[in-house]
């Protein structure tokens, strides 16, 4: 213990241990149907395009509850509506199964996309509630790496049992797995006593002063226009077309599996490092660098057909996602203040909810027209095109910066985590977050 570091030693605490292994339960829940679903959905008999509608519901599910989950948790304590985001992660599993048509897929997908909900995103507000500013960075690390490796256990899960057992069956052991997080989060959230108080998510998503504050801010557009660009590619393409034309090119269910998986593995493991090296590195220079990326790794999976070249493709599209994920998440709470962090955060998770709504729908029509192949070549366009927004926000912010030399990063919209840390030491140290306060 007298080797880690001291960051990382103040986040050997119950409220941090807890909150990352229930995370890690229900990132499994969620990478079950991942290389199933697309599978599943066409074997129901959805065409291309109908497998587009539906996956795009995940997205009008998120901008439809984003606010009412957001006002459930300053009413009844975000833990209980964590814990039940869990149980609404089996209700939705066990419509899954019993889903008789393509079309049907759409309830369950709406409810899984009230349960995501309920869960990420609050995890990371709870985070905030119980840490110091100094400690949340490396903290969103360890958090996204539980994500991560939890998401690497689910898609193993799902294929393994999609291939041997019936795509419902997997989708009826995503709800068990889901019952026994509940059951987790009831024993070890639920127990600790809730100090009232403070800025929460559902007050920060009503503040309309608030909500104009961040829109002025170009390090908030950066990050919400990353975020759009970013779930266009996973949403749309890989989560939703790559399962399909892995299966094109003769790639069987479990190899579709494993290979979400080492992507999993691969993000997760950069997430830890990343979270301290977020106060360092420019979150406006790294987002578009990352957004370049991922529009050459789409080109890349669209021009090949090798086992082993998508399994690379992958991998690398796994490490991208996790720097983006921590930059991301890291800037956008620098970028906000007390008053209006909880806003920032509902942005950011709405920005995402319009690439899950928009792309797949655009996609299913580009899918069923002309291919699938064409599906990850127009993502890398509109990918290319996010990422010179981003780059040209990024000059805009260094520009306003430059002429304000005297004003704090946090204030004028940085996101240069170090500074806005440096500038609020002495606050910081003297006044301690309350554990479980809301």
């Amino acid at each position: 213990m007298a080797r880690v570091p001291l960051t990382y030693r103040r986040l050997f605490r119950r409220e941090v241990l807890d909150i990352c292994a229930f995370i890690f339960i229900a990132d499994i829940v969620t990478g079950v149907p991942i290389p199933i679903f697309p599978l599943y959905a066409t074997s129901l008999g959805a065409s291309l395009g109908l497998l587009g509608l539906v996956t795009s519901m995940l997205g009008l599910g998120r901008l439809l509850s984003a606010l009412p989950v957001g006002m459930l948790s300053d009413r009844f304590n975000r833990k209980l509506v964590l814990v039940g985001g869990m149980v609404m992660f089996a209700v939705a599993f066990v419509a899954y199964s019993l889903a008789p048509s393509a079309s049907w897929l759409i309830i369950p997908r709406l409810l899984q996309a009230v349960a995501m909900v309920a869960t990420f995103p609050l995890g990371i507000a709870y985070i905030g509630d119980v840490l110091e500013p100094r400690d949340r960075p490396a903290a969103i690390g360890v958090y996204t790496a539980a994500m991560g490796a939890g998401f690497a256990v689910g898609p193993l899960i799902g294929s393994w049992l999609g291939a041997t057992a019936g795509y419902p069956v997997a989708y009826l052991a995503g709800a068990v797995i889901a019952i026994g997080g509940a059951a987790f989060g009831a024993w070890r959230l639920l127990s600790i006593k809730s100090v009232h108080g403070g800025t929460s998510i559902g007050a920060g998503l009503v503040d309309v002063r608030a909500l104009r504050t961040l829109i002025r801010r170009p390090s908030m557009l950066m990050a919400c226009t990353a975020n759009i660009a970013m779930t266009l590619s996973m949403t749309g393409a890989i989560f939703t077309y790559f399962p399909v034309y892995a299966r094109g090119v003769g790639i069987s269910t479990v190899t579709i599996g494993s290979l979400f998986a080492w992507r999993a593995i691969a993000s997760a493991s950069g997430r830890i490092p990343m979270g301290p090296l977020s106060t360092r590195i420019p979150v406006r220079w790294t987002l578009p660098g990352v957004l370049l990326l991922e529009a050459g790794i789409n080109l890349g999976i669209a021009h090949t057909s090798s086992a082993v070249a998508l399994t690379a493709l992958l991998i690398l599209e796994g490490i991208g996602f996790g720097v983006f994920l921590v930059s991301g998440q890291s800037g956008v709470a620098a970028a906000s203040g007390p008053d209006n962090r909880g806003a920032a955060v509902g942005m950011f998770w709405m920005a995402g909810s319009v690439g899950d709504l928009f792309g797949p729908l655009v996609l299913g029509v580009v899918a069923q027209s002309l291919g699938v192949i064409a599906v990850f070549e127009s993502v890398a366009v509109a990918i290319v095109v996010g990422a010179a927004l981003v780059a040209t926000l990024a000059v805009v912010e260094v520009v306003g910066l430059r002429r304000s030399p005297g004003k704090d990063s946090g204030e004028d919209g940085g996101v240069d985590v170090a500074a806005r840390d440096d500038a609020h030491h002495a606050a910081v140290g003297s006044e301690p977050l309350q554990a479980g306060r809301h």
